[in-house]
């Protein structure tokens, strides 16, 4: 068989469970989940020797800043870092230069990133209040979803409760999907004026600033809007226990409502804000321990729909003026190529499983997003996006392994139990062992299925 890829000797891991199986890829595509392999013969063979292979990572909530801001980040810089971390797709959103809230920008980012991607990529729509008429085009022509803010944040103006009751009525009408920063705009704009009148520029005051009420309000607000149309969306980056609880007492009524977190809800804590300040400098910002455990539990109880890194990098030189005043630093911290190590140090401190991070990162992804069954699963037909992990492999994180431009990690120096040892996009090796073998062009633009 020509153009042939055969591992052997896995332990394939699905949301459900696990099952022994040899696959064979073939043009890209997984061909065949076999038993016997004893009178194939491929190009090429990798003995994956009793390891656990998962689908590749799918990170639905990247800001790659390309094209625009690539100080920041540029989009062979970030699909390299994603690679090393195993992911075999992204989906970038709309606040490249300039935004993409028409078809023409859209098709306009497309074409420029086409040879820049190691691994494949999707995008998403933006919107604000004046481009509601323009979702139709952009969603036929192949977008995930559109994102959306409560809140006046990152340059993007903010969909207030009449103006989302507009764009979910479009979405509905559509079929599409609408991922939603949650932030109350009045709320947040209230407390900075007090709190800069006040003369704080400590650490915990972001606490204050970006409050829990605030994420609570506007997560509240989003849910009715959604119930009342009937529109799907995602409720981004959930960061309280009470919140994941409002968001699956919706679902179970039967409203399309989900919870996406990340891995820094349920890794960093307000303590750690308070020693590293805007290192670890996001919004809405982490919570308390106690928050965190009871994010744990309800995580492995299927409260949570999705996990994303919102990776969202800045340069050390645009963050380190907040070691003085945190209001000199911007919001936003890397982690697409964290995001999955972290998980696995979870699953080997007993905290979750592999199965459900096979369900968060890779399936419901795909499911969501309209990738499936293309991306998202290992079975015949699919893509051959995959990982090969080492669960016994330990590391420390550190900055100077960072592959994403920024060059930082707010983990640097966490010791970590679990790595992705070969990642496979489209039957090709694009990293092993954070060593990144992919090149730009070998990433391709993945329209929704």
């Amino acid at each position: 068989m020509k153009n042939t890829l055969l591992i052997k000797n896995g332990v394939i891991v699905n949301s459900g469970g696990e099952f022994n199986a040899n696959i064979l890829v073939q043009g890209g595509k997984i061909v065949g989940l076999l038993k016997n392999t004893d009178d194939i013969t491929t190009d090429e063979v990798i003995n994956a020797d009793g390891k656990c292979i998962i689908p590749g990572i799918i990170d639905s909530h990247t800001h790659m800043m390309d094209p625009g801001h690539t100080e920041r980040e540029d989009f062979t810089t970030g699909t390299r870092a994603a690679a090393s971390g195993g992911t075999t797709t992204i989906i970038t959103h709309h606040r490249s230069v300039p935004p993409v809230y028409s078809v023409k920008e859209l098709k306009d980012k497309i074409e420029y990133l086409k040879d820049k991607a190691v691994i494949d990529f999707a995008l998403k729509g933006g919107g604000i209040p004046e481009n509601i008429d323009n979702f139709k085009k952009m969603w036929e022509e192949g977008v995930t979803g559109f994102k959306m803010f409560t809140c006046n944040l990152h340059g993007v103006k903010a969909m207030y409760a009449g103006d989302l009751q507009e764009a979910f009525k479009e979405i509905k009408s559509l079929g599409a999907i609408a991922l939603i920063h949650c932030e109350d705009d009045s709320i947040i704009t209230v407390n900075e004026k007090r709190l800069k009148d006040e003369g704080r520029t400590d650490y915990l005051s972001q606490i204050e600033w970006r409050s829990a009420l605030a994420e609570k309000v506007a997560v509240e607000t989003v849910i009715n809007v959604a119930r009342d149309t009937g529109a799907r969306v995602v409720i981004a980056h959930v960061s309280q226990p009470v919140l994941l609880e409002k968001i699956k007492k919706a679902q179970n009524e039967g409203y399309p409502i989900y919870a996406e977190t990340c891995p820094h809800y349920l890794n960093l804590t307000i303590e750690d804000l308070e020693k590293k300040g805007p290192w670890v400098k996001f919004t809405p910002p982490m919570k308390t321990k106690a928050d965190q455990d009871r994010m744990w539990d309800l995580f492995n109880n299927g409260y949570v729909d999705l996990i994303s890194s919102d990776h969202c990098p800045f340069p050390p030189e645009q963050k380190k003026p907040g070691e003085e005043n945190i209001w000199d630093a911007p919001n936003g911290i890397p982690g697409v190529e964290t995001s999955l190590r972290l998980m696995l140090n979870a699953v080997n401190e007993g905290k979750t499983t592999l199965n459900k991070i096979v369900e968060y990162q890779c399936e419901n992804q795909a499911k969501i997003y309209g990738l499936y069954p293309k991306k998202g699963v290992i079975a015949v037909g699919a893509d051959a996006d995959l990982v090969i992990l080492d669960m016994e492999k330990e590391e420390v994180l550190s900055n100077d392994k960072i592959v994403s431009k920024c060059g930082w990690t707010p983990y640097d120096g966490l010791k970590i139990k679990g790595i992705p040892e070969t990642v496979i996009s489209k039957g090709n090796i694009v990293a092993s062992r954070g060593r990144v073998l992919g090149e730009p062009g070998m990433g391709e633009f993945i329209p929704r299925q």
